[in-house]
């Protein structure tokens, strides 16, 4: 079949272009009518997830409000008086950074508390005393069953 049979040859009445063209032109009238559905879709999908963002932005505002309520000073200090049986700090105790290594060499030190220690020795745990002095009684390091031989 040569090229110039395409255009003359008649298929029911119709030449064989003619029908070619039609054909064509349907798919390509249901391939933008798929087309403009997705876009629909895709306009209606942005307009939801814009609707949230807003909803989102708002309800951030609304908590920055919250939490700008929730931090003014005024309030914290009632609070910490009403609760707390705070006050705020006379200039007799207050500090600066220069006295702060005095104040710490003044301050009594806290009574050390023996604690109970357990040392895993063979399978076996045995409770070591640590005295006041805060470092650890040495272990054997010798396994006990070489001792024992």
């Amino acid at each position: 079949m040569m090229m110039s049979d395409i255009f003359t040859r008649r298929f029911r009445g119709f030449r064989v272009v003619e029908l070619g063209g039609l054909a064509f032109f349907i798919v390509l009238a249901l391939g933008v009518y798929m087309v403009k559905a997705g876009a629909g879709r895709d306009r209606a999908q942005i307009a939801r997830i814009e609707r949230q963002i807003l909803v989102e932005q708002t309800r951030l505002r609304l908590l920055r409000a919250e939490v700008a309520h929730l931090e003014q000073p005024e309030r914290i200090e009632r609070l910490a008086a009403a609760y707390l049986g705070m006050a705020p700090t006379s200039p007799k105790h207050e500090a600066t950074v220069e006295t702060l290594g005095l104040i710490a060499l003044k301050a009594p030190l806290p009574a050390p508390i023996a604690t109970p220690v357990t040392l895993p020795v063979e399978d076996d745990a045995i409770q070591v005393i640590v005295p006041a002095t805060g470092t650890v009684p040495a272990v054997p390091t010798t396994p006990v069953a070489e001792v024992r031989h």
